[in-house]
């Protein structure tokens, strides 16, 4: 037996269900394509939910982001501005001593001793020695302490003290008492030095010299280095002309800030922050001043160091945000599947009714609109199950009362008499291919009235197209070679609905062998398979058109062809069921193959 090329049978594959779905949804000359309904609810969520959770995530992200910023932004001013206040408690300290110093006697003595004896000015040394240590040990941050007279009197409490340039002195006599703050390097060591003129305070237009009290820079340094937050931040003491006095990086004495940092005059003297971008990084820029000296803290950080401590709040807002989300889509997609379970029952079961299967129901259990949807279906499904039901019984029934009205017209005993004598006489007269030729038409009558039963066993059904075959073999002669073959013998006990064969044998003469124009074969198997009953009709023919088969079978008039086919079709699934019926299928070597299916039915019909 050869390849099958094409196949159509009874069932529908749910293909074509879905290409009549796409072909439903052509719309003005353009194929819309399909998308599901939980998809569409899916999407509809995203849009409705998640959009407005994820613009209001990160809008708050932004709000915490900006509001860690601030408080931590006041923080560091604080910080700032607890570091100039130390700074400047340390200078206000020494411009109280520079004045507790003018306004003593004891420095007033000495500044004047010049003209004593050396034993009263070894005297004053030694009280200045101690006056002045006292003064140093009180406050760890004093380096020390220089005292120069007009008389050339000096007095220091450490060599790196001393040393002024002619420069440095006539500033400070320009300046007439007013201080002077000043950087100095002597000996390795740097200190921030204040200077300022003595005057006699009994007669203040008489100069006795000057004072100098060092502080320690390095001292300095440290204070400013014990608030630093990370690596990378640094602390700017700056004068009043924004020059640097000190700093925890490597900017040089009396530099200035680097422009990015450098911020508005008018707000010199005040305090604030700000952000800059600067290598790269963006800055937190904290600044504050010193009173009345003009001078200023400036500090320095990176915005990540700074933040980074205090970044857990925004991260768990963005993590919040996240989970929302996920629950969110994770919501959507269980919600959906519960509308949508009911509908795709629904529509399974539609698409199985499209194909002829009626039995099914819909079980929905829900009390919502889908479940009086899927009620309204189940009953139409059962009132279109009658309707075609009863369709195809009328139908039936017309043929059958057409079928009886022609047998009417013919007396049976009558027919088989008449053909008795014919076949009696024939054989008189030796005759004895008329004989056989009378003796097969005789029994096809016989058996295809069948005492007006529909179902017919196997063995009456195989002889009934054996005579019908001795008949057309006397017409053909050696044009058809027909076999017929029953798999084992019990399967000719089986029941069937009668004449079903003679037609597709009919069919397989007149429109396949006959067309071809040479001999040709038809076999015929009757086979059973699992638990149904199969009859096989293959020929060697010109083949058929299985479009044209399947609408010969689905119409309900036609020519003699298709009517006859047809009717075969309807009486199986009339009798058996609509799953089981007649099938066609080409052989790749030219021909035709056609299947009748049943299930098998042994003695009266009932199951083996």
């Amino acid at each position: 037996m050869g390849t099958v090329d094409v196949y159509a049978g009874p069932q529908k594959k749910d293909t074509a269900s879905r290409a009549s779905l796409e072909k439903e949804t052509m719309h003005m000359g353009r194929i819309r394509p399909f998308v599901s309904l939980q998809s569409k609810i899916l999407r509809f969520t995203v849009l409705l939910v998640c959009i407005p959770i994820l613009l209001i995530g990160l809008f708050s992200y932004w709000k915490s982001s900006e509001i860690v910023e601030q408080k931590v932004s006041a923080s560091d001013l604080n910080a700032v501005t607890q570091v100039g206040l130390n700074i400047q408690f340390m200078t206000d300290y020494v411009h109280d001593t520079s004045l507790f110093l003018i306004q003593s006697d004891e420095v007033r003595r000495f500044l004047l001793s010049g003209t004593q004896s050396q034993d009263n000015i070894a005297k004053e040394q030694a009280v200045m020695e101690r006056f002045f240590l006292h003064l140093i040990n009180m406050k760890d941050f004093i380096h020390s302490i220089y005292l120069r007279g007009e008389n050339g009197m000096t007095f220091s409490t450490s060599p790196e003290a001393v040393g002024l340039d002619g420069l440095m002195l006539d500033e400070v006599k320009r300046l007439r008492g007013k201080p002077l703050w000043f950087v100095q390097r002597r000996g390795g060591h740097e200190t921030l030095s204040f200077i300022r003129e003595i005057r006699d305070v009994n007669n203040v237009g008489r100069r006795l010299g000057m004072v100098q009290i060092n502080i320690d820079l390095p001292y300095v340094r440290d204070l400013m280095k014990q608030q630093r937050i990370g690596t990378q931040d640094n602390y700017y003491l700056l004068n009043e002309e924004r020059l640097v006095l000190a700093s925890t990086g490597d900017a040089h004495v009396y530099s200035r800030l680097p422009a990015a940092l450098d911020y508005d005059n008018e707000a010199e003297g005040g305090h604030g922050y700000y952000t800059v971008a600067m290598g790269g990084q963006r800055y937190l820029v904290t600044y504050a001043g010193m009173g009345k000296s003009g001078w200023q803290i400036v500090h320095a950080v990176p915005l990540n160091e700074v933040l980074q401590e205090n970044s857990a709040i925004p991260q768990l807002m963005l993590l919040a945000m996240v989970i929302s989300f996920v629950l969110c889509v994770i919501t959507a997609l269980l919600f959906s599947r519960r509308i949508i379970r009911p509908i795709r029952q629904l529509r399974s079961m539609m698409l199985k009714v499209e194909r002829g299967q009626f039995q099914g129901r819909v079980e929905i259990g829900s009390n919502d609109e889908i479940t009086q949807l899927g009620r309204s279906f189940n009953r139409m499904n059962e009132r279109l199950h009658q309707m075609i039901k009863l369709v195809y019984e009328a139908e039936l029934k017309k043929k059958e009362a057409e079928l009886k009205a022609f047998q009417a017209q013919i007396n049976p005993h009558f027919l088989y008499n008449t053909l008795d004598t014919i076949y009696w006489m024939s054989r008189m007269e030796k005759a004895y291919d008329t004989a056989q030729l009378v003796e097969a038409l005789s029994k096809l009558f016989r058996l295809s009235l069948n005492s007006g039963k529909e179902l017919t066993t196997v063995r009456d059904e195989v002889n009934h197209v054996t005579n019908y075959m001795i008949i057309q073999r006397k017409r053909y002669e050696e044009l058809i070679d027909f076999a017929l073959e029953v798999d084992e013998e019990d399967t000719l006990n089986g029941m069937t609905v009668k004449l079903i064969l003679q037609p597709f044998v009919e069919n397989a003469i007149v429109h396949g062998i006959e067309k071809l124009g040479e001999p040709g074969t038809i076999r015929v198997r009757i086979f059973r398979r699992d638990e149904q009953l199969v009859f096989r009709i293959e020929d060697t023919g010109t083949g058929v058109d299985i479009a044209e088969m399947e609408r010969l079978m689905r119409e309900s008039g036609g020519n003699n062809r298709g009517f006859a086919i047809k009717n075969v079709n309807d009486r199986i699934q009339l009798n058996y069921g609509q799953e089981y019926g007649v099938s066609f299928m080409n052989r790749k070597e030219g021909g035709t193959i056609a299947e009748i299916i049943q299930p098998w039915r042994y003695g009266e019909g009932k199951p083996a």
